[in-house]
Order: C-alpha cells, then structure tokens, then sequence
C-alpha cells in the first residue's frame, strides 16, 4: 500500500551535524514536526484514519481508550465498534512486528497503546533542545520541516490538548536561544536560518522577527530591516506592501518589536523624533 500523507517541504539542513540520540529499541518514528508522516515502515497505510490513528497514540504514550481516539480522530460522528476494530488493525498491519517479532501495535480490549518499539521526531527534538550543547540545538532544528501535524484530516485534538502550542513555543524558543549564539558569535547569516526554521512551526512570533531584523542590521543590510518588517506585518495585519517613500503602520505589532525597528532602520521619518520625544 502507499504510504497516506501530504508531501515533505524540502529546505536546506541548518546544519551539516545531527547526533543519533535514538534509543536502540526504537524501529518507528512518528514525524509530527512537519506533514505527519511515518518512518521506518515496510508498507504504506491502506487508509488515512489509521496513520492518524498512530499519530495520535505516538503523541499519548500511556495509551488511550478507544472512545478517546475515537472522539480525536471522528469529533463530530459517532463510529460504529466494526469500524473502530477495522481502523485499529489497518495499523496494526501497517507498523507491522518488530525485530522482535511483537507488534508495534499489541493487540488490546478497549484501550490501545503502541509499544516502546515506536517514537516520534518530537522526543528526538525535546531530548536535543535541552542539551546545553548548542551542536544539538541545530540537529533539533534540522527536524523541523514545517508546520506541526500537516495533512491530518481533523487536528482539533492537538489544539484542544494544547499539544500545538507546546510544540510551537519549544520550537521557537530554540530557534531564539540557536539565534542569540549565533549573533554573539558574529554569524548573522546561521542566525537567521535558526529564526527562519522556528517561522515554519510559529509563522506569527514576533521573537523571531526580532531576530530577523538583528541579523539583517548585523549584515549591514538596511533593505533587510524593511523586508522583513513588511513581512512581518503581511503576516500579522495583512498589510498590503507600502508605497516607497511611506512609513510602516507599526500598531499592528509588539511594543518591543516597534521599538527594534525604529532603532534598527535607516529611513529617517517626520514621527521618528516626536516619537523620542515621547518617549
């Protein structure tokens, strides 16, 4: 069978370093840091409720019952016992047995958990962003590729759980504290990359954005600063592309990240110095 999900964006690897930090146990890993997807597998899945269903377990590692998976994967339809079965042994078929011969799915009344043999790119990541070697903070941001659980048919369950926005503040706040070493070390291009790879998870953080303006004025590149100002504020406000020779509606952004821009950017405007005086 194929293999059920939505194609892997493809962009460069931040770095050329990316440790193994996986257990030896571990066969299968479920990606969620990006278009869900599963690796490590001899066969595709013949349907997509039973990816989704895996997905769904990999990220509840003490099980869950059947209503449980059920209610996340159909929130507004009540299945019938056959095709709750059907689902739960189209994945059992698709992960397949381990090197031990078990199933990756065991077999269980009433409640499902996959076995230790299965992982997900999120315990890799978790497990690299808390080094304190930033060499690791760079093979956790290699395994982002873009936005967290893309191409699942009902995600409503990794918001209502609050699963998504754990995901997306790691994330981001890796990619800030990968940055800020890269800044201090006088790498502005490498820093930007880490901003760059934390906007695919949280495309809205402004921390980010911050950072972005930081290493275009570290470069020396004032059209920078504006570029990724009225990106910034495409995304947030959905600001049209401002006339040459306009300043930025700042409003729509943080204090903070006002503030930055107006120390960081070359164009000098009318308000800039009402604005000192202000302040």
């Amino acid at each position: 069978g194929r293999t059920i999900g939505v194609p892997m964006t493809v962009i460069g690897p931040v770095t050329q370093e990316r440790p193994p930090v996986a257990e030896t146990c571990q066969e299968i890993e479920v990606g969620i840091l990006g278009p869900a997807e599963i690796r490590g597998l001899g066969v595709g899945f013949s349907r997509a409720s039973a990816l989704e269903l895996v997905v769904y377990l990999a990220l509840h590692p003490a099980g869950a019952t059947n209503d449980a998976w059920a209610t996340a994967l159909w929130p507004d339809r009540l299945m019938a016992p056959a095709t709750l079965h059907s689902t739960a042994s189209a994945a059992r078929r698709a992960l397949g047995r381990s090197s031990s011969g078990l199933d990756h799915l065991p077999r269980s009344h009433g409640r499902l958990r996959l076995a230790p043999t299965v992982t997900t790119d999120w315990r890799r990541f978790t497990v690299l962003a808390g080094s304190d070697d930033p060499v690791l903070w760079w093979a956790a941001l290699d395994l982002v590729r873009g936005r967290p659980f893309d191409g699942l048919r009902s995600a409503e369950w990794t918001v209502l759980e609050g699963i998504t926005a754990e995901v997306e503040e790691h994330v981001a706040e890796l990619a800030c504290r990968a940055a800020d070493e890269r800044l201090r070390a006088g790498r502005p291009r490498s820093a930007a990359a880490a901003a760059r790879r934390g906007l695919l998870v949280s495309p809205y953080d402004e921390r980010l954005y911050r950072r972005l303006l930081v290493c275009a004025d570290q470069e020396g590149h004032p059209a920078g600063v504006e570029r990724v100002m009225a990106e910034l504020l495409s995304q947030v406000d959905g600001a049209p592309s401002r006339r040459p020779g306009t300043a930025f509606d700042l409003a729509a952004v943080h204090p903070r990240t006002a503030s930055l821009y107006e120390t960081l950017s070359r164009r000098r405007r009318p308000e800039t110095g009402a604005m000192a005086t202000r302040q």
